[in-house]
């Protein structure tokens, strides 16, 4: 992987949901805090359980049954005319229809309303996506049995298919958006795509029982998919994991939970070595995201950081959508306002 991220100082970016109710509101907040870092756009699970992480990225996938009134989604393996839905999207893919993985507003109204707005409200050097890993997915999904549906080998293959499929479409549409508003930046502009895969905390667990080989294998498709669109590809994972594994992906940045796992991730220093020696960046998710308690001091955040000589992103440790509007105010506050001092000392 040589990595065509050429980061010259540090930028703040978002992990992807955020507490608001209304996309408009969202994007307003994105773009107030982020329009000179890096813009993304907003998941908003407390507006419909569509957008929840887990169905947000299921239309075109075979089998999906969304309970909305039990906030609840599972494979139906067994439904008539399933084969033929498992048939058409190898079609789909086959024939490079990205279209037909599309995901649309009913399911992502922050994608489409920072689509709309974008251009209008400001002219990133990069824009950022994200996307459900193929783990976190089929982990959490299961089938009418209720087994995780990661463990049928067939819908497991559809699945990765058509999420590479989904993160392609997702690049060319912010590809377009940062088009519509060139004029005012160089020619470097880059969509970012994390593969938010936060049940990578499982590996390693007795009930977990998928090769290794296999984990990066689903994870290097994605990734790939994103290159082939000219983005770059992260993995987001908020919990630890054994690093050696996700840092042997093909992807460009790694975004980790610093605040909470920093020292279980120093673990890996020769893996963490070759990742930056092939151009890898660093997302630290500095700033937590699980409790309503005061945020901590900046200094403190800074002391926890040591002295970087290279320059990284800067995140909250996890999305955002469990807190207030008020508290995530005040965590991209805190985050942008890192971010600047990091910049200073460089």
């Amino acid at each position: 992987m040589e990595t065509r991220f050429s980061l010259t100082t540090f930028l703040t970016t978002g992990i992807g949901s955020l507490p608001h109710l209304e996309p408009q509101d969202a994007c307003d907040f994105i773009f107030r805090y982020l329009a000179n870092d890096i813009p993304f756009w907003p998941q908003l699970p407390k507006r419909d359980f569509k957008e929840n992480m887990y169905a947000q990225y299921s239309q075109g996938l075979p089998g999906i049954v969304i309970d909305e009134k039990a906030k609840h989604i599972y494979v139906n393996t067994q439904r008539a005319g399933y084969d033929e839905e498992v048939a058409a999207a190898y079609e789909h893919y086959l024939a490079e229809d990205v279209d037909y993985f599309a995901i649309s507003q009913e399911y992502a109204s922050g994608l489409y309303a920072f689509l709309e707005s974008g251009p209008r409200a400001v002219n990133p050097r990069y824009v950022k996506g994200h996307t459900i890993g193929p783990i976190s997915f089929g982990l959490s999904v299961t089938d009418e049995h209720k087994k995780a549906i990661i463990y049928n080998e067939e819908f497991c293959d559809v699945l990765v298919k058509a999420l590479a499929m989904k993160a392609r479409w997702q690049v060319r549409k912010l590809r377009g958006m940062m088009d519509e508003g060139r004029g005012t930046r160089d020619g470097h502009r880059r969509v970012i795509i994390f593969i938010d895969e936060p049940y990578l905390v499982s590996i390693g667990s007795s009930f977990f029982n998928i090769k290794t080989e296999s984990v990066v294998g689903m994870l290097n498709d994605v990734a790939l998919a994103i290159h082939q669109e000219g983005a770059l590809a992260g993995i987001h994972c908020c919990g630890n994991t054994d690093w050696s594994i996700v840092l042997r992906a093909g992807i460009d940045i790694l975004n980790f939970d610093a605040y909470n796992y920093l020292d279980n991730l120093l673990l890996y220093r020769n893996e963490l070595k070759d990742f930056s020696a092939r151009g890898g960046i660093l997302a630290w998710g500095i700033v937590p995201t699980a409790s309503e308690e005061p945020l901590p001091a900046q200094a403190s955040l800074l002391e926890k950081m040591g002295i970087q000589e290279k320059p990284a992103l800067i995140t909250p440790a996890c999305g955002l959508s469990g807190v207030s509007v008020q508290r995530a105010e005040e965590t991209f506050a805190l985050l942008v306002a890192l971010t600047k001092q990091l910049s200073s000392k460089e």
